[in-house]
């Protein structure tokens, strides 16, 4: 574990926001069943490695932090544009349910061939676009009856279940030591042999929002988790990460601390929470609050300004684009391995009629721009000091640091944004550097504005920040150590 110092601006507060999913269908025959059919260059190109003891994914053998989402689509086609706007917003990574779509057809611990070529074939496109796939194998509406009142579930049509002639008499059999959960782990064994071969695959998400599973428990699930991640890693010829996920910020403490998982998920949704749509608080401080207690690395897996759906009011307010915004710069300084990874922002926004897709397809851009070439190896959370009127975050090491603030009143519903003059923050970099360079960024158009040196004249380097309105990120650059 590594130790952290930092402060946030802001109040500090901790809950637990549920997080929501919905499947939707289709399917496209690939033309190699269970290969990749990606040249040596484009699985390269995808490739994602996370070692032991870092906190950040390695592209290209440098620890970078790596931008993605979430998309869905019936099949290849329909997330070829998702794809597309990913790789030309600098994005990474994109984490897909693969139970999402038609349900496979085969009896339950087999494999549909039909239902597995059709993943076959997206897997290939993310592939040949460059980016890297984390599958999410398993899903809780698919385990959930409703019982205590949740939107989505699909126990009803779950092939494991009982009264569709599976061996499943309730959801919660699969967390136990059940016919079901023996079937389960069968088919999972089978996909991962099925999928290793593929350079693009970052690493395998055993279940997503394992809470909301009708009648589990931290114990089952535990117990659940650490079977499907010893079967993973049978099965599977490369040491990759294991990870598997909660709703919202809970935390289930002998799950997070196990080894079964690789890194630890957050699924921030700014409502419904004491957070009042403020999503980048959100992230700021649940990403280090974990970082503190677990110290694996943190990994934002789903996120959006409300989990309800993407007709809430705050999501589709006229200005919501600044709120995501402050999501995906907070997530930069936050200590997160990645960011962005909206849900209905992203493609579940299809099932209720809205295209929030557009609208933010680019979302991603100005933060990847700004973090493009910079090594992360070392960065951890820094204590940062600024006046009342000013909320963010810095990360970094006794090399480089970076930082972003935004105006302590641009707040939702209505973000509101008012000339910031005189600004100015205290970080406390390590190492003993005296002089620095800093390169103020524009946050919307991810620009470089202008650089200044710095005299560092005790422990914390100040940084003076020039007019701005919204927000502004900065990169500073130690130039020469203390004599």
């Amino acid at each position: 574990m590594r130790s952290f110092h930092w402060m946030l601006i802001g109040t500090v507060s901790s809950t637990v926001a549920l997080g929501f999913s919905q499947p939707p269908g289709g399917s496209r025959p690939a033309t190699r069943p269970g290969g990749a059919a990606n040249s040596p260059t484009s699985q390269e190109a995808a490739r994602l490695e996370l070692r032991p003891g870092e906190f950040f994914f390695r592209v290209g053998g440098k620890q970078a932090f790596v931008l993605g989402k979430n998309p869905v689509g019936k099949n290849a086609e329909e997330f070829e544009p998702l794809f597309d706007w990913a790789v030309e917003s600098g994005e990474r990574l994109v984490r897909i349910h693969v139970t999402t779509g038609p349900r496979p057809a085969a009896a339950p611990g087999e494999v549909d061939e039909a239902w597995a070529r059709r993943w076959d074939a997206v897997f290939d496109l993310a592939a040949e676009k460059g980016l890297a796939v984390l599958p999410v194998l398993a899903i809780w509406t698919d385990w959930n009856d409703g019982a205590r009142g949740e939107l989505w579930h699909y126990w009803d049509k779950n092939r494991f279940n009982a009264a569709l002639g599976g061996p499943a008499r309730a959801p919660a059999d699969l967390l136990a030591d059940t016919e079901c959960r023996r079937l389960w782990l069968q088919w999972l064994e089978k996909m991962v042999r099925r999928w290793q071969d593929r350079d693009a695959i970052l690493g395998w998400e055993v279940f997503s929002e394992l809470n909301l599973i009708t009648g589990a428990s931290e114990l089952a699930a535990l117990e659940f988790t650490e079977r499907a991640a010893a079967v993973i890693r049978a099965a599977d010829s490369r040491p990759r990460p294991v990870t598997a996920s909660l709703a919202g910020i809970a935390q289930w403490s002998r799950l997070f601390e196990s080894r079964a998982l690789d890194f630890i998920q957050i699924h921030p949704y700014a409502l419904p929470s004491p957070f009042d749509g403020n999503l980048d608080r959100m992230i700021l401080e649940s990403v280090r609050a974990r970082l503190r207690r677990y110290g694996k690395p943190v990994f934002i897996g789903e996120s959006g300004l409300d989990a309800r759906g993407s007709q809430r009011e705050l999501v589709v307010a006229p200005r919501a684009e600044i709120g995501i915004r402050h999501a995906i710069w907070a997530a930069v300084v936050s200590g997160a391995m990645n960011g962005r990874m909206l849900w209905w922002e992203d493609g579940y926004d299809r099932f209720s009629g809205t295209d929030l897709r557009t609208r933010y397809k680019d979302a991603s851009a100005a933060a990847a721009r700004f973090v493009a070439g910079v090594d992360f190896a070392g960065f951890q959370p820094l204590e940062a000091q600024a006046p009342e009127d000013l909320f963010g975050g810095a990360i970094g090491n006794e090399r480089a640091a970076l930082g972003w603030f935004r105006d302590a009143r641009c707040v939702p519903p209505d973000w509101p944004t008012r000339l910031m003059e005189g600004a100015w923050v205290d970080v406390s970099a390590p190492g003993d550097a005296r002089q620095w360079e800093v390169e103020f960024w524009d946050t919307a158009r991810g620009a470089a504005l202008s650089k200044a040196r710095i005299e560092r004249e005790g422990p914390a380097v100040r940084v003076s920040l020039p007019p701005f309105e919204d927000s502004i990120a900065w990169k500073l650059t130690a130039l020469s150590p203390a004599p």
